[in-house]
């Protein structure tokens, strides 16, 4: 397995990587990841915080890719989420294409995709080491920030490696800090997630502890929308695959609400968490039954802490609770219970991240890492995920502790069929592993955008007709980013 790593200066939690297309080709094993970028955030308990940009070279020796630092600024608050900015964005409709706002926001907005989008492209876009000359960033913490990574002109020449103490190739600037209040005679609550829309780049969601969620117009830097979302703190969100409307979110309250731009007077709760059911799971309570049909034990719901989309079908979703091992895929066309469940941690699960889209080795994939220190892959084809809603939507009453996935886990071993529990509930078993010294908090996939299309579902990739490049996966560590390749 190929393997390289950074040690940063402090605790690592967030981390995201550039979408943008790197143009170079790396002459070694490492699989074209020369020219990628990730930006990485700092954990500490105090104000005082950091983030930094990492890029991806080829080492001087020639023995395999290496992080070098590019930008670095000080970020008040641990970022509780980074992502950089949609691939579409770059190659985003002209400014004179009408979009869907007012006429009023049309030249901002088409000002702020213009400046956004310099130098998202292939031509003149990027130096000669391959790293785009601009791109956005956001997190979130005490409020939303945009940022903008940009080129020092006068440093990066020719760039081919940083020296010890020489300045950094890259700056990063703010260009927008964005807090909404609930009230407002209260001031904002602190931020824990966000969502950027591909489709539409310049919507981002965020959630807070407050209970809401809020849409936020990023060219007239003003919240279109706020609402409040669950009855306790809103810990995810996330955005519908392919919708610039339809969004997911999670929270204290242990349930998954589906929200509509265009009717906001409801939502849809398609799922909902119970007491707890045993080692590695949560029972599950179908929506709109009422507290007296429910178990006497499912008093309080366990939290639900992250939720992701499968970017290759937006009818499947993936989330797991506070202080659980398992983690749940539900199926948003049979609300009630999960469809299929991930148990191969021995304790609790941090992070979960689909496949990115593409004809990649990692189309159909899904990563989770926990406190026991391992980063699982697990297979989930679209054949597993259509049989198992089909086997979720015939067998849904019962309970009763799941059996324990097999310890023995090979590299590369064929994914077997998925187990059932008692409630009807397939177990997936992972298909590769790997084993880090201390917890894994966050990981999060790359796979390079060439700016080829990628409709064709899964046809391609399960004929072989698809050109399969490696992904990786960087995960943090303590003070470790490691980036392995699957």
């Amino acid at each position: 397995m190929s393997l390289f790593e950074y040690k940063a200066p402090w605790p690592v939690y967030a981390l995201a990587w550039s979408p943008a297309p790197y143009p170079r080709a790396a002459p070694s094993s490492a699989a074209g990841i020369v020219g990628a970028r990730l930006a990485i955030g700092s954990f500490v308990e105090e104000t005082h915080n950091e983030v930094q940009v990492l890029g991806v070279r080829e080492a001087h020796d020639g023995s395999g890719p290496q992080f070098d630092l590019l930008a670095s600024a000080a970020h008040p608050y641990p970022p509780t989420k980074l992502s950089f900015q949609p691939a579409s964005l770059s190659s985003s409709s002209p400014p004179s294409t009408p979009r869907y706002a007012p006429t009023s926001r049309a030249a901002k907005r088409a000002s702020w995709r213009g400046s956004a989008g310099e130098g998202g492209g292939d031509e003149g876009g990027s130096g000669s080491d391959g790293w785009a000359d601009r791109e956005l960033l956001a997190t979130t913490a005490d409020c939303l920030r945009v940022w903008e990574c940009y080129r020092e002109e006068d440093r990066s020449s020719a760039y081919v490696g940083r020296r010890e103490g020489a300045p950094l190739p890259f700056g990063l600037r703010e260009k927008s800090v964005l807090a909404h209040s609930k009230s407002s005679s209260s001031p904002p609550a602190p931020l824990t997630s966000f969502s950027w829309n591909a489709p539409t780049p310049s919507l981002i969601v965020t959630s807070s502890i407050d209970t809401t969620c809020t849409i936020w117009d990023l060219p007239t830097r003003t919240a279109l929308t706020q609402l409040i979302a669950h009855d306790r703190e809103v810990y995810d969100v996330d955005w519908c695959p392919g919708s610039s409307d339809v969004f997911a979110s999670v929270g204290a309250d242990g349930s998954v609400r589906v929200f509509d731009l265009r009717s906001l007077e409801h939502s849809t709760i398609i799922y909902e968490t119970g007491a707890p059911a045993g080692p590695g799971g949560n029972a599950g309570s179908r929506p709109g039954t009422s507290a007296s049909q429910r178990s006497s034990a499912a008093v309080m719901p366990s939290s639900l802490l992250r939720i992701a989309f499968n970017p290759w079908d937006a009818n499947y979703l993936a989330t797991f609770a506070a202080d659980a091992s398992a983690i749940s895929i539900l199926d948003v066309r049979a609300p009630g219970s999960p469809i299929l469940e991930l148990r191969g941690h021995s304790a609790a699960v941090n992070a979960v991240a689909w496949g990115p889209p593409g004809q990649g080795a990692s189309k159909g994939m899904i990563c989770t890492a926990g406190d026991d220190a391992q980063c699982l892959v697990y297979d989930l084809a679209s054949s597993t995920l259509r049989s198992a809603s089909a086997q979720g939507r015939r067998s849904r009453n019962g309970a009763g502790p799941s059996p324990a996935p097999s310890s023995a886990m090979s590299t590369y071993s064929p994914s077997p069929a998925p187990s059932s529990d008692a409630r009807g509930v397939a177990a997936e078993t992972p298909i590769l592993a790997y084993e880090s010294s201390e917890m894994i908090n966050n990981v999060a996939w790359w796979r390079p955008n060439e700016n080829r299309k990628s409709n064709g579902e899964w046809d391609d990739y399960a004929k072989g007709d698809a050109t399969r490049s490696a992904d990786w996966l960087a995960l943090t560590s303590g003070r470790n980013v490691r980036a392995l390749r699957v």
